[in-house]
């Protein structure tokens, strides 16, 4: 898991055939030479389909018992993408 601050990012790389859930808040996800925006709520999963750089970007983080933004957004991806963020930055 991977917590986000609002605006935070991700890059990863030829991450085609992985999947990335958001648990907590919401996402913004796109992807090299891909028209598509694509946006995940808190439950939604999404398996990039391209080669190239990609980019995971928290939106707005999870609410808490008063409907506030708590400013924490956390998404799930496998360790590999991970380790590959690491490397890149």
């Amino acid at each position: 898991m991977r917590r986000l601050a609002p605006g935070g990012s991700l890059q990863v790389r030829d991450a085609a055939g992985c999947t990335v859930s958001c648990c907590a808040g919401t996402v913004w996800i796109t992807q090299e030479n891909d028209i598509r925006d694509v946006f995940l709520a808190a439950g939604e999963s999404f398996t990039f389909d391209r080669k190239g750089l990609a980019v995971i970007r928290a939106e707005e983080g999870m609410r808490d018992e008063w409907m506030a933004d708590t400013g924490i957004t956390v998404i799930c991806l496998p360790a590999r993408l991970v380790f590959d963020q690491m490397r890149y930055s």
